[in-house]
C-alpha cells in the first residue's frame, strides 16, 4: 500500500514482482478480504482485532490483509478500531 502510494520507498521495486504471485493467487479463486488502509465494517468472522476493542458493524481500518478462497478463509485481516 504505502509503496504505491510513495514510489521514492526502496519497497517499490517489489511491486513487478508481486504482479505474478497475484494473478496466481487470482487463478486459485484466492481473494484479499480488504485492501490495507481501507476501513470497513468489524466482521469477527473475517476480522482480528489487534488493538482494542470493537463491536460487530463498527468501522475499523485494515492493518494486514486477510485472504478467502470462495467461502473458505485463509487468513483474517488485522485491524484496529478507527
Amino acid at each position: 500500500y504505502a509503496a504505491q502510494q510513495n514510489e521514492q520507498l526502496p519497497a517499490v521495486k517489489l511491486l513487478p514482482l508481486m504482479r505474478p504471485v497475484e494473478s496466481l493467487l487470482q487463478k486459485w479463486g484466492v481473494e484479499a478480504i480488504a485492501p490495507v488502509g481501507a476501513e470497513v465494517s468489524y466482521n469477527p468472522q473475517y476480522h482480528q482485532l489487534i488493538s482494542g476493542n470493537a463491536q460487530p458493524g463498527e468501522m475499523v481500518k485494515v492493518r494486514y490483509t486477510g485472504y478467502r478462497q470462495g467461502e473458505k478463509l485463509l487468513y483474517r485481516a488485522k485491524v484496529s478500531p478507527v
